[in-house]
């Protein structure tokens, strides 16, 4: 009934809208300057402006620095402003999911809105991120950021910012552009070719451009690179090749005493840890054992990608346009990772012939202490090299077609109305992973090793105990592939009405509004295989399915007030605001606000001050996902070289570990997450304040403070594993607390399973200021007498970034401005900045980029009181990246840049725990050394 009601209501003022321009003109509430300047909207508000100024800070990246810089992807570009931390690009292999995206301040990916022209895009996952991939390079004649709340503007989702493709929608004539780009190793080429057509039909009164474009990206592997090649870990002060427990050996956990000689005491016995190639145990020599699992993983992911787009409009009268886009996307994006590695519980006979005698003889004494009945479990961990790496392979297609009306009403009054329906499916196929249950049962044999005790499903023996022992028929029976679909819908049926009121005495502009009405819906499925739903998995993360959905209806509007213009000390003043209400089918209604004021004392000076509160509402993964598992990298407090003075070793001991008696396993510790349907709104309050001078002709600096604070954020709980374990043993210390309940543990101590689902959390604060600067002026040399200097300085200082997990522990909070590890994630400089020049001259360009990122400590030093000089890698190393670019119109038709990425060759600083992949963050630093690039341009007359 509210979909009804709010479908009708748009619908009637699209129809009002569209037939109001058919009466006559209403006389007009304010006189209007018979000089007629194109108003245009800015991102960040609805308003058409004359003056290209924005209410809020915003940063714009144009078309030419697409062109001279390379990217093929415009994630690239985008990780590359300082106001963003670097998300899911080409080198997120574990974690990644195939999609790119853009993480405004670092506050997740899913709290910034990503626009098409101002609208919503194709989702690409069921958290509502939008993927880059799918957004054609080629055509974008803009990139705007605005950073700061916006929710109030442009709806829930936009607590950190909006990044808004302006694309090119009125083209003429056809265009072949070409990339192709290589690294100095002559590895991990990218290839591209794009296809514009376009041109006016009905005698100027409409355009249709129509863009094809194929990309192809090669596989880079972490064993190609000589600071990946290794999993590094750290050992003895130092880091040292390291990897995991899970070894082709088989590793097991607490095993028994094993006597090689049956001479007590004599010296010779040992724990069992693992196995020769013949079955014979021994003990596991740590970190030498461990498996090396860094080859067998992407450091730059393959891809290939088809994009189709169309964009046309058509002026049906004088006052009335008709517009439409459609896009299609078609994404193919593996991921691979070493050999799956099995943790699990066994039961073995302990007559099997795949053990020596020794170590059968300590498993029957260990099951003659038991119950005596010739099995014994045990704990393993098993690297099942023989089945090959497990590989996944993400193929998304998405959808979407967009329809709307706009036009002017009278001279003071406009409107837009559209409709937009997006699709995206999403296939997931997962290969080379080992059934849990039929790698049991394959494992108990009989006394003969020749069968298996149960020879239901055809069950052929396996004999894991030690390398390269498992037949090829045996890796048959316990291989496992599935396939996993995602699908998911969004709806869009917006329309607005803007126009001006009367003019203030004091003002020389008219008062601006806007008006609006919006209905959204999202739904969206995952249907994993029957494997991973039943969790019969050993190699990848078992998940249960995913379905759910939501519907928005929101009124909105805004209003700007010159209030004071053309005056002694106020040159202008206008006071800006916007407010939207909406009313969710889930958690009910909420609203959102915005004020601004924008002062100038004098022309070259502007002063800008505003505060927003914004909402997010829970998106479907957050409310509905199936549980699932993960292996992030966390901490045990229990373990050997963890126990700190905080730690509560009574009450490791009570949830079954001797603390500091074992060592941890993995870096890696399984968490449980999952949806909560209880889920509530998250609130933001953001302040901003700024000033923009410009002292001289062609010069503007701008200083913009940033302050936000988010509450009842959305995330798991404790804010994550290895905050929950902290949580647990170092600061509230009570068994029967959440975060305790939430931890088990297996029989030789080590966590088994962490279960973390989705809470509204606590709080999330950061604070900070950007410091940007634009120059350029004419020279009086260069090609045919003259040339043209531009600099361009883009910097951001981050203050403060404080997350308090738990709202009820507000002393509690983790600093993790100028940080980086487990309990902060990926690096967050309290310095980076980015500076292009570009000298012009003729039909020559000549462009260098500095790319500026501040060096970071690990986070317990901050958070743990942990002191550096303790740490193996206490700090990442300041980067500076650079690189060029020359330009030349060969002919009037003809455009060809080269150019080269990090042309210093600077690599990142190794890492060992702390690391997210590949020893260091691959999202944050360049990882493939030196690339070079060729693009050419090619336009028909």
């Amino acid at each position: 009934m509210k979909k009804n009601l709010l479908s009708v209501a748009v619908k009637g003022v699209i129809s009002l809208s569209a037939a109001a321009v058919m009466v006559p003109a209403m006389p007009a509430f304010a006189q209007q300057d018979a000089q007629l300047v194109e108003e245009v909207v800015v991102t960040g508000s609805r308003i058409k402006r004359k003056d290209l100024e924005s209410v809020t800070p915003l940063t714009s990246i144009g078309a030419e620095e697409f062109k001279i810089s390379g990217n093929l992807n415009v994630e690239q570009k985008l990780a590359e402003l300082p106001q963003t931390l670097p998300s899911f690009g080409p080198s997120s292999n574990n974690p990644g999911d195939g999609t790119a995206r853009v993480d405004l301040r670092g506050l997740g990916s899913y709290r910034t809105v990503v626009l098409v022209n101002g609208r919503r895009y194709i989702p690409a996952t069921q958290t509502g991120v939008v993927d880059l991939n799918t957004i054609p390079g080629t055509l974008i004649k803009s990139v705007d950021v605005v950073t700061g709340g916006a929710s109030a503007v442009y709806g829930s989702d936009a607590l950190a910012g909006v990044v808004n493709f302006q694309m090119v929608d009125d083209f003429e004539g056809v265009q072949i552009t070409s990339l192709h780009d290589v690294t100095a190793e002559g590895d991990g080429a990218k290839n591209n070719i794009d296809l514009t057509m376009g041109g006016n039909f009905a005698d100027g009164r409409g355009n249709a451009t129509v863009y094809a474009s194929w990309s192809d990206r090669e596989a880079v592997y972490q064993g190609d690179r000589d600071f990946s090649n290794v999993a590094l870990t750290e050992s003895g002060g130092q880091l040292v090749p390291g990897g995991s427990s899970g070894i082709p050996g088989t590793r097991v956990f607490g095993g028994p005493t094993v006597d090689p000689d049956g001479i007590p005491d004599s010296g010779d016995e040992f724990v069992l840890g693992t196995f020769e190639q013949d079955g014979t145990g021994r003990a596991f020599v740590d970190p030498d054992d461990r498996f090396n699992y860094a080859p067998d993983n992407y450091l730059q992911l393959p891809q290939e990608r088809y994009l189709v787009s169309s964009f046309a409009h058509y002026d049906i009268s004088d006052k009335v346009t008709a517009y439409g886009e459609m896009a299609f996307a078609h994404n193919e994006v593996p991921q691979e990772l070493a050999p799956t590695p099995a943790f699990t519980t066994v039961a073995v006979n302990v007559n099997s012939p795949f053990f020596d005698a020794a170590t059968q003889a300590a498993m029957a004494a260990a099951d003659a202490a038991d119950n005596g009945d010739g099995i014994y479990e045990m704990f393993v961990g098993r690297r099942m090299v023989e089945n090959g790496s497990r590989q996944s392979l993400d193929t998304r297609d998405g959808f979407r077609i967009l329809g709307g009306f706009r036009g002017d009403i009278n001279d003071d009054w406009s409107f837009d109305s559209y409709y937009s329906y997006s699709n995206l499916e999403n296939t997931n196929l997962l290969n080379n992973d080992v059934a849990a249950s039929r790698f049991r049962q394959a494992l108990l044999v009989n006394d003969a090793g020749t069968a298996c005790q149960d020879t239901s499903n055809g069950c052929v023996p396996l004999n894991i105990f030690g390398a390269g022992n498992i037949s090829q028929e045996a890796v048959d029976f316990v291989n496992v592939g599935a396939t996993n679909v995602t699908s998911i819908t969004q709806e869009v049926l917006s329309a607005s009405v803007s126009g001006s009121l009367a003019t203030l005495p004091t003002a020389d502009e008219a008062v601006a509004v806007v008006f609006g009405l919006e209905y959204r819906n999202d739904e969206s499925t995952y249907r994993p295989d029957s494997f991973l739903s039943a969790g019969d998995v050993l190699g990848f993360n078992a998940g249960k399915a995913t379905v759910g959905g939501y519907d928005a209806q929101e009124v909105f509007s805004e209003v700007n007030v010159p209030l004071v213009s053309g005056k002694p000390g106020v040159e202008s003043l206008d006071f800006w605001a916007a407010a939207r209400y909406s009313d969710y089918s889930n958690i009910g209604g909420v609203s959102s606000y915005a004020t601004a004021l924008n002062y100038a004392p004098i022309d070259i000076v502007k002063i800008r001050a505003g505060f927003q509160q914004a909402v997010r509402a829970p998106n479907v993964s957050e409310l509905f996902l199936g549980q699932s598992n993960g292996f992030p990298s966390a901490d045990d407090p229990c373990a050997a070289g963890n126990v700190g003075s905080n730690t509560d070793t009574a009450l490791c001991a009570a949830t079954g570990a001797t603390a500091g008696s074992f060592t941890q396993a993995n870096s890696q510790i399984e968490g449980l997450f999952g949806g909560n349907p209880d889920l509530q709104e998250e609130t933001s309050n953001t302040f901003t304040f700024g000033v923009v001078v410009q002292p001289m002709d062609g010069l503007d600096i701008s200083v913009d403070y940033y302050d936000i604070e988010i509450e009842d954020a959305i995330d798991v709980l404790g804010g994550g594993v290895n905050n929950v374990l902290d949580l647990c043993y170092n600061v509230v210390q009570d068994i029967n607390s959440p975060f305790c309940q939430a931890i088990s543990r297996r029989a030789d101590g080590n966590v088994g399973l962490v279960q973390v689902l989705n809470e509204n959390i606590g709080l999330i604060e950061t604070r900070g200021v950007d410091i940007n600067a634009n120059y350029g002026t004419d020279l009086n040399f260069g090609i045919d007498g003259g040339s043209y200097l531009s600099l361009a300085f883009n910097s951001t200082y981050l203050l403060d970034y404080d997350v308090t997990p738990i709202a009820e522990l507000a002393d509690r909070y983790n600093e993790c401005a100028g940080s980086f590890g487990n309990t902060c994630g990926s690096p967050r400089q309290e310095f980076n900045w980015n500076s292009r020049i570009t000298w012009s001259s003729g039909d020559l360009t000549l462009s260098a980029l500095v790319r500026y990122l501040g060096e970071t400590d690990d986070d317990v030093i901050a958070n743990n009181g942990v002191a550096s000089s303790d740490l193996v890698v206490p700090t990442l190393d300041a980067e500076t990246y650079l690189d060029l670019s020359v330009g030349y119109a060969m002919t009037e038709n003809l455009d060809l840049n080269v150019g080269i990425k990090n042309a210093l060759d600077t690599e990142p600083t190794p890492l060992g725990d702390a690391q997210e992949q590949a020893n260091t963050f691959p999202s944050t630093y360049d990882l493939l050394g030196p690339r070079y690039f060729l693009s050419a341009s090619y336009k028909f007359d």
